[in-house]
């Protein structure tokens, strides 16, 4: 009888929040890369008061507990496509490593209304991202029904072309108040020089009964198998506020087309307390396999990011 992988954790700490940042209520989407010298850099998208998501740029050393050894920066290449855009918001989902060129994939999203659309760009670094080149358009909601695509994670598969799984949006509900509530759940994309992309039909992973939104998928694969971590959430309710928080998700594949969750199977073996940064709420995780093979997620905590994000450990002899 085969192994089960279990998709076991230990809890770290909380790295950044809003309170260590000028003007800032939310801080999301960590997305982290290893450098040459062994240090992390982590993009992160940090909302400001007036409600626009701007790319700032820190590092880490994981030999000192992902201690802040450089602290966070705007990135000016996202700044300027705030504003020449006309954009509320650009910021990091993933990065991957293409040889000697770093592949960031990002989202910019542009406010209409009570709604939002969303698409996702990719940019490049010749220099582990201390510069990035300006963002390209690679999926818009055109490709989607209309809907926002949002939130991509990107690998260059092993047999040759590239796969993107991301957040598609497929439903908005507008009578929800004060902000109307969304469905949305994981597609994915094809691309043979990741340029040009195609959407794939089929959903990779859909919602379940009572789910209303899936996010933030992040990949590893290895030895022909992949893993997803991603976010799920239940609908919008004033009678029951608990129903929208996140939580992390874990899934499999043999193909990184079809899917099975596993949802079970993952966890902290130091699950938080009850007044921890991260005790009402996990999301929006960035898995990064380091130099000396150890896995370590990154993900935000309570309030969608408003108590920052933090770091765990895979733990491989966990129960």
């Amino acid at each position: 009888m085969g192994q089960v992988v279990s998709s076991l954790w230990r809890r770290k700490g909380r790295i950044l929040g809003p309170a260590d940042l000028e003007n800032m209520r939310l801080v999301q989407t960590p997305t982290a890369w290893q450098l040459p010298d062994g240090t992390v850099r982590i993009a992160a998208s940090c909302r400001t008061a007036e409600n626009i998501s701007v790319m700032q740029v820190m590092e880490c050393d994981p030999s000192q507990d992902m201690k802040i050894v450089r602290p966070p920066q705007p990135d000016p290449t996202a700044l300027h496509a705030i504003e020449a855009g006309g954009l509320s918001g650009f910021g990091a989902c993933d990065a991957t490593w293409d040889c000697e060129t770093l592949v960031l994939a990002a989202s910019s999203i542009v406010v209409q209304g009570r709604f939002y659309d969303t698409s996702i760009e990719l940019m490049t670094s010749s220099d582990g991202g201390a510069t990035f080149s300006a963002p390209r358009t690679v999926l818009t909601s055109a490709a989607n029904g209309g809907y926002p695509v949002t939130l991509p994670c990107v690998r260059r598969l092993d047999g040759g072309g590239w796969r993107m799984w991301f957040t598609a949006f497929t439903e908005w509900l507008p009578e929800v108040h004060p902000h109307p509530d969304a469905r949305y759940c994981i597609r994915s994309a094809q691309s043979p020089d990741g340029e040009a992309w195609t959407v794939d039909p089929d959903l990779s992973i859909p919602r379940t009964p009572g789910e209303a939104g899936l996010a933030r998928p992040t990949i590893l694969q290895a030895d022909g198998t992949f893993e997803m971590w991603f976010s799920a959430r239940g609908p919008y309710s004033a009678d029951d506020p608990i129903l929208r928080r996140y939580r992390l998700c874990y899934a499999r594949s043999d193909d990184g087309a079809f899917w099975q969750r596993h949802d079970d199977r993952h966890g902290f073996v130091n699950p938080p307390e009850d007044d921890d940064w991260d005790a009402q709420m996990q999301c929006y995780p960035s898995v990064l396999r380091l130099a000396d093979g150890q896995q370590v997620m990154f993900y935000c905590g309570n309030g969608y990011g408003q108590s920052g994000f933090g770091w765990a450990t895979r733990e491989w002899n966990g129960a």
